[in-house]
């Protein structure tokens, strides 16, 4: 399983850096967050940092595709008025631009963004876990789907350490995960009492 890192943060990104495979961002993240695209690029390649595409779809994949090589490009299945991207999708496909599509919430739409080209398909487990579907049998289902095909699922919109356990025994290529949930995954109550209790050994001994 690949381990994809949710944030803007520079700073977040140099600390886990060495085990991570790549970056999420979208708008919301670089409202709240900031943080310089064009940095972020340069500091994780060549692993990819997937860009959200707005506006003109089209115009705006091209424009990040041009100025940061390892850019995966992000756009929804569906745009805001509720019509699909799948021509939008496999007309950049087409033009060489990695396409992340985004906001996939069933099999159904993971199904046909990885038929209109997609190189990764993001399905949100949280929000489908929200409205009280069982995202990680679709998570199972996906990945049966995507076997022997170059599209790899990542799977987002994660709340807990238990999302992300979950969609790794689901089999899932990706996981992206905001900092605090790793910081979370790192700790253990345990682990903390077992260091300190050979700590305070080895000054018994010295």
């Amino acid at each position: 399983m690949k381990l994809f890192l949710d944030t803007a943060e520079i700073e977040q990104v140099r600390k886990w850096l060495p085990i991570i495979d790549g970056v999420t961002t979208n708008p919301s993240i670089l409202e709240k967050q900031g943080g310089d695209l064009k940095e972020l690029a340069k500091l994780i390649f060549p692993c990819p940092l997937s860009i959200e595409a707005c506006g003109n779809f089209v115009s705006d994949a091209g424009y990040w595709a041009n100025i940061i090589p390892n850019a995966v490009i992000k756009i929804p299945l569906l745009n805001p008025c509720g019509d699909d991207n799948i021509k939008i999708i496999h007309q950049l496909t087409q033009e060489g631009i990695e396409i992340n599509c985004t906001a996939l919430m069933s099999l159904s739409q993971i199904i046909l963004a990885e038929k209109a080209g997609a190189r990764y398909v993001s399905l949100f487990a949280g929000r489908v876990d929200d409205e009280g579907g069982d995202p990680y049998s679709m998570i199972a289902d996906c990945m049966d789907y995507l076997d022997n095909t170059d599209c790899e699922l990542i799977v987002g919109s994660i709340r807990t350490v238990g999302n992300v356990l979950e969609a790794v025994r689901a089999g899932a290529d990706i996981v992206t995960i905001p900092p605090p949930i790793l910081e979370k995954m790192a700790k253990h109550s345990n682990s903390l009492r077992t260091v300190n209790e050979f700590e305070e050994a080895s000054r018994r001994i010295s």
